[in-house]
């Protein structure tokens, strides 16, 4: 099953990562930067996927995402028969966002991104217990307002992606 950052992000957020500023509004240019850069995500989001499977999760999740230790977000995405939990995590020497997820499944996976701005695609490997099989993932998070955001989430298949999730998150 899918994780998602925003799960982001993320990332971005997505969500996924996304991030998490305050409510308050935050110019598209500084989405992502520094060890802040996704608080712009803190709080709870509505959102629906036009694409529901099992790898992209169900037509409407809830995302809770709240401030953790060491400057980390952590974010729960649940719908109907999915569950995920994860971390949006800054690493400031690299300037890379990280955000290792798990699925109630077993399933789990880490994306990352160096980009910033109000489009970013998180990429990484995600893992099926249950198949034993490791695929490549990634989340392209679109911020359109403070209150919206879009996630398109993909697989690559023999060296093609294929949209298995395309979500659109609203605050509240």
């Amino acid at each position: 099953m899918r994780y998602r950052l925003a799960y982001a992000l993320i990332v971005l957020g997505a969500a996924l990562p996304l991030p998490g500023l305050s409510a308050s509004p935050m110019a598209a240019g500084t989405i992502g930067v520094g060890p802040h850069g996704y608080d712009v995500l803190v709080g709870t989001w509505t959102c629906k996927n036009s694409v529901p499977s099992a790898m992209g999760g169900p037509a409407v999740t809830t995302v809770v995402i709240a401030h953790s230790i060491n400057g980390a977000l952590s974010v729960h995405v649940n719908g109907t028969n999915f569950d995920a939990l994860g971390y949006v995590i800054y690493a400031p020497k690299t300037k890379t966002w990280w955000n290792p997820a798990s699925v109630v499944s077993g399933g789990y996976g880490t994306e990352s991104t160096q980009q910033t701005g109000k489009k970013t695609t998180w990429a990484g490997p995600f893992t099926d217990p249950s198949s034993g099989k490791t695929t490549q993932v990634r989340d392209t998070y679109t911020f359109t307002s403070p209150t919206t955001y879009t996630d398109l989430y993909q697989v690559e298949t023999n060296g093609t992606w294929k949209t298995e999730g395309n979500s659109t998150c609203t605050r509240g």
